[in-house]
């Protein structure tokens, strides 16, 4: 008698292999496109502290809260203007929004960022040399490489 085909036991034994391997795969993927998410929030941030920076110097003040109250708007940035806000990012009525964060500016120019979805949620600030985690969520910090 000629078999061909595999036996239900080498069947099982390779579906629990292959589910072995994505338990520990699939969570550091996540971790990986998080890490790749926070990268993009942190060239955003230094582009709007950099911008804010420019336009604190233009008016010859000493940080955004001295700025008069009509030039005080996140769309006075020149980071966030129609033509240069990077594709999936928008100007919300005090910050900008993209890819899961929202981003609002005070005091010294200092970027605040918020992750709004996904697994890991936390605050950070940029404060132009630093980026700095609060600890919303523990766990958070440690996935962005901010302990």
């Amino acid at each position: 008698m000629n078999k061909k085909g595999f036996s239900l036991i080498e069947m099982l034994t390779v579906v629990i292999i292959v589910g072995i391997l994505s338990s520990v795969a699939i969570p550091q993927y996540r971790k990986i496109m998080e890490k790749g998410r926070f990268t993009k929030a942190q060239a955003m941030a230094k582009s709007l502290y950099d911008s804010c920076e420019r336009l604190v110097a233009e008016f010859g003040v000493e940080s955004w809260v001295d700025l008069p109250a009509s030039k005080k708007q996140i769309d006075d940035l020149d980071v966030v203007g129609a033509d240069v806000l990077p594709l999936g990012f928008n100007i919300a009525s005090n910050g900008v929004v993209g890819k899961g964060f929202v981003y609002t500016i005070s005091g010294n120019c200092t970027v605040n960022i918020r992750k709004l979805e996904g697994n890991y949620k936390a605050d950070f600030v940029f404060t132009g040399s630093e980026f700095l985690c609060t600890d919303r969520d523990p766990e958070s910090c440690n996935v962005y490489g901010l302990d």
